[in-house]
């Protein structure tokens, strides 16, 4: 007898999956390309570009891989691309940190989204929590995770809460990501945003399940 769990699970091991290798592709190693070569003694604007090559390939194969459009990969593409021809274009290596500005930015207008879904329609944590829950309990699980937002009261106050939580820190991280971006040295830019983010991120996610848990609203 196969066990109903089985699919589920491997499909959140997917998804953790490919989390972690976006991270590692996208972050970890363009930041390691980056002050490698810097620490070489490479100038800071090709030690910058650099870092944006290195994640081109990586993005390039998510996109074959997956034979379909994807957001996020297209997104980071797009970054990718302007910020090579924004550096060729100038001599400047600031003009070369723009994808962590608009990657931010990115981050500030899901952040804005979700603070906006709070009073208009269902909360973004409903749409995005009933992806999750299908991972984890298939179609049916999901389905009736979701429906407790017709039938009750405190899901759906726990669900407004939790959105606003993750939209008011997204788009004020967005505005202080931004402004590190364009007031520290370039030598600091990729360490501390990337420190300040994740910390950032670890916070929230932190609290975003307990909250869920005491409250009784996991999906």
């Amino acid at each position: 007898m196969i066990d109903q769990k089985t699919e589920p699970d491997a499909g959140l091991r997917r998804l953790i999956r490919a989390n972690v290798l976006t991270v590692v592709f996208e972050v970890i190693v363009p930041m390691v390309a980056f002050y490698g070569l810097r620490a070489a003694g490479v100038s800071q604007w090709w030690a910058l570009m650099a870092g944006v090559l290195v994640a081109a390939p990586y993005v390039l194969w998510t996109l074959v891989r997956s034979r379909k459009l994807d957001f996020t990969a297209l997104v980071t593409l797009s970054v990718l691309v302007l910020s090579v021809v924004l550096g060729l274009l100038s001599d400047d290596p600031r003009t070369l940190v723009i994808r962590e500005g608009w990657t931010a930015a990115l981050g500030g207008l899901i952040g804005a989204w979700m603070l906006v879904s709070v009073v208009v329609g269902k909360p973004a944590q409903v749409t995005l929590g009933r992806t999750i829950a299908e991972i984890k309990r298939g179609a049916e699980g999901a389905a009736a995770w979701a429906a407790r937002w017709d039938t009750d009261a405190r899901f759906r106050r726990g669900m407004r809460i939790d959105t606003a939580a993750f939209g008011a820190v997204l788009l004020g991280s967005a505005v202080v990501h931004i402004v590190l971006v364009y007031v520290l040295p370039i030598d600091l830019i990729s360490v501390v945003t990337t420190v300040v983010w994740f910390a950032t991120l670890a916070c929230l996610i932190a609290w975003h399940v307990w909250y869920l848990r005491r409250e009784g609203l996991d999906a």
